[in-house]
């Protein structure tokens, strides 16, 4: 699971006496995320204060990263940061203000064509992204309670990822997919080999609240690279971006499908078996990262939602 100090925990008094160090004694704010308060610092410019002052290696890291992130090629941008700054026990960041709203506030029902191709179509530009110079590991920031690894093999690191996180996993899942080792087991023996693609940054948390857009045809930015950030197959994003939308919706399996069938239109046919594969993983290694105060982990949304992408045996390719 994913251990922050989420943003509810920002004592007031430090807050009033942070914003008034910026002006911004009276300022109401334009959005309260996990980690992060989020205040309109002029009109190019915004302030986050972040509840957790452990986070400065991290968001350090971050700023490096997004300096050295090539955007050129798209039609789109990322918040640099500008500065962090401690504050007592809070941190202090001002970045960048991309315009627009995010893309889920733009969306006009169920299914939206035009704006699910858009959706696909910044998906793949994300796999056009170089960090220059480049990145000598696979995970843009380490794990809670590890190191950043080295620049082994993409499929080796899948492997490792999905085999550590099933000693954790495989205990839940048994009581929803009896078979879940030996069908991960099968899953993995996909990814024996060396990997031979194409590399490109992965942002790994790539769904519609994270892309900004001034209007129905346009995006203006992609935010909240970091922990799921990744140096991989770009066909990764693709995948987990199909999953990612409306995923708690009573249609989310519809959309789903509906998508993976226009991502994998024009596509060799052995990359339709991978993005079926990174869907797996992405199910596998995020079903337990959102626990909820006095619920089982298995009566979380999150967690059903990942089980039912494993429980589908399409997406293994078995018979139903």
């Amino acid at each position: 699971m994913i251990n922050r100090r989420d943003a509810s925990t920002i004592p007031a008094g430090a807050e009033h006496k942070l914003l008034a160090t910026y002006g911004l004694s009276d300022t109401k704010p334009m959005a309260v995320g996990t980690e992060a308060v989020v205040y309109a610092l002029g009109d190019d410019r915004v302030l986050k204060v972040y509840a957790d002052p452990t986070q400065r290696d991290v968001l350090d890291t971050l700023r490096e990263f997004h300096d050295r992130l090539d955007t050129s090629g798209v039609p789109w941008t990322v918040p640099r940061i500008h500065s962090i700054t401690r504050h007592g026990e809070l941190l202090a960041v001002v970045e960048d203000r991309v315009p627009g709203t995010t893309m889920d506030t733009h969306a006009l029902g169920a299914e939206d064509p035009e704006l699910e191709q858009l959706y696909l179509q910044t998906a793949r530009q994300i796999g056009t992204l170089k960090v220059d110079p480049p990145l000598r590991r696979r995970r843009l920031l380490p794990a809670p309670g590890t190191t950043p690894g080295g620049d082994s093999d993409w499929n080796a690191f899948i492997t490792s990822l999905v085999a550590g996180k099933l000693l954790t996993v495989a205990p839940i899942l048994r009581g929803d997919i009896p078979d879940i080792d030996t069908r991960a087991e099968q899953l993995l023996d996909r990814f024996t080999g060396l990997y031979d693609g194409p590399e490109s940054v992965v942002h790994g948390d790539f769904y519609p609240g994270n892309i900004l857009m001034t209007d129905r045809a346009s995006v203006s930015g992609v935010i909240d690279f970091g922990s799921f950030t990744m140096i991989g197959d770009p066909l990764y994003d693709l995948a987990t971006a199909c999953a990612f939308w409306r995923m708690y919706e009573p249609d989310h399996r519809t959309a789903r499908n509906r998508l993976l069938a226009a991502a994998t239109a024009g596509l060799p046919a052995q990359h339709h078996r991978r993005l079926l594969d990174y869907l797996l993983v992405a199910a596998l290694t995020t079903c337990d990262l959102y626990p909820e105060p006095d619920r089982p982990i298995q009566a979380t949304g999150h967690y059903q939602w990942a089980r039912d992408i494993l429980r589908d045996n399409t997406y293994w390719q078995l018979t139903p």
